[in-house]
């Protein structure tokens, strides 16, 4: 899944100009990147959204829900609440950054990027089920114009 998420980032990135870094998202050593769950391992935070725990777990592990992130960051911060994770994502790689409304100001590349492809790319104030969902779909849209046929290749060709 790892690099799954390496490979998507990847690709926003450097459609919004910004140069690659996969080698970086997949290299291992001291400087890794790990998955970075949005919803910390907290059953009880989510009990108005959720009657059981296993029903909690299943979607805390769908794709929408994840990211990759510097070892040290996950770390530090992967048991804190989404509202206090959501300010520290900013800095972090352009899918992470894309939950934050900042993203979305001052940032020509991207904002390009999201016009041209059409992708439903939008910043969360918070993070619930139902905001999950519509992640879950971004990656799956995101996923399709990367591998898409015609796109792989129109890039075999150059």
């Amino acid at each position: 899944i790892q690099e799954l998420l390496a490979r998507m980032t990847d690709f926003i990135e450097r459609e919004s100009g910004i140069p690659s870094r996969f080698e970086e998202y997949v290299a291992s050593g001291k400087n890794k990147y790990e998955i970075e769950h949005i919803w910390a391992n907290h059953f009880e935070r989510h009990l108005d959204e959720f009657g059981h725990e296993a029903d909690f777990q299943e979607f805390r592990n769908r794709i929408g829900g994840l990211l990759i992130l510097p070892k040290s960051f996950n770390a530090s911060y992967s048991d804190k609440p989404y509202q206090e994770k959501l300010k520290h994502y900013f800095g972090q790689n352009l899918l992470a950054k894309s939950l934050h409304k900042d993203c979305y100001e001052h940032n020509p590349g991207f904002l390009r990027f999201i016009k041209e492809s059409g992708l439903s790319f939008k910043p969360h104030a918070e993070f619930r089920k139902n905001d999950l969902e519509e992640r879950s779909k971004l990656y799956q849209d995101i996923a399709e114009k990367l591998w898409s046929p015609s796109r792989l290749d129109e890039e075999a060709r150059s």
